[in-house]
């Protein structure tokens, strides 16, 4: 124990010749918090996890901006990635603490940690988010739905996606019906096909499009099963 104990520390010093005592400390910290992160199972799928700063405060002394700072030397390190949406969810990257404390060359960890893999997937989370926020749809199972839409498109990236995409490909479901049933289906052949213009998976739907909303076609009574001649 007492030899784990040396080696700990041996390593945590090699940090703070790299990036300073305050940082060597408040990682130290992290690796405390992340611990009982993992033994409570309060991460989530990317990885990230609140951090409660009070806390960190209480066990280093270290101030709320200081701990910023401290994460902007790990960030360059390629070490921690701070979640785009809040500030206070981070997710820490091991690997390259790894390689900085055991003294391999940081240069290129300095010049590309902004670029990993991680932080790449952290910033998709983010765009992700920020594209459901722009959905108004109040419906959970529908509003599910096109978030699913829209977690297909970004990772297809077959298209410049927007806000002004999401606003337009909902406003053109919500303006072709109100049924719930035929708005799932016209999402649903949307993200199957990766389609950005909602009108074309109304167009594969069988219908046609009729901003009243109104079905028209016999085809797409044939399809669906709904009388042509009604409006929803």
């Amino acid at each position: 124990m007492y030899l784990d104990l040396f080696d700990e520390l041996r390593l945590n010093k090699r940090l703070v010749k790299v990036a300073g005592f305050e940082v060597a400390a408040y990682w130290a910290e992290l690796q405390s918090v992340l611990k009982q992160v993992v033994k409570k199972q309060t991460m989530d799928e990317r990885g990230f996890f609140l951090l409660d700063r009070e806390y960190i405060e209480r066990e280093t002394t270290l101030t709320v901006s200081k701990q910023l700072k401290c994460e902007e030397k790990l960030i360059d390190l390629g070490a921690l990635l701070r979640d785009a949406e809040n500030p206070n969810r981070i997710a820490i990257g091991v690997n390259a603490m790894v390689a900085v404390i055991t003294g391999e060359d940081t240069t290129k960890l300095k010049k590309g940690g902004k670029t990993s893999a991680d932080e790449k997937a952290a910033k998709i989370a983010g765009m992700k988010a920020t594209m459901k926020k722009a959905l108004v749809e109040t419906d959970p199972e529908v509003r599910a739905a096109y978030e699913r839409w829209i977690d297909g498109m970004i990772d297809a990236a077959n298209c410049r996606f927007t806000k002004a995409v999401v606003q337009v490909f909902e406003k053109t479901v919500t303006e072709y019906t109100t049924n719930k049933a035929i708005r799932l289906q016209i999402i649903q052949i949307a993200t199957t096909n990766s389609y950005k213009d909602a009108t074309w998976a109304i167009n594969k739907l069988g219908g046609g499009f009729k901003p009243a909303g109104t079905f028209i076609g016999v085809q797409q009574k044939q399809n669906v099963g709904i009388d042509p001649n009604s409006s929803f």
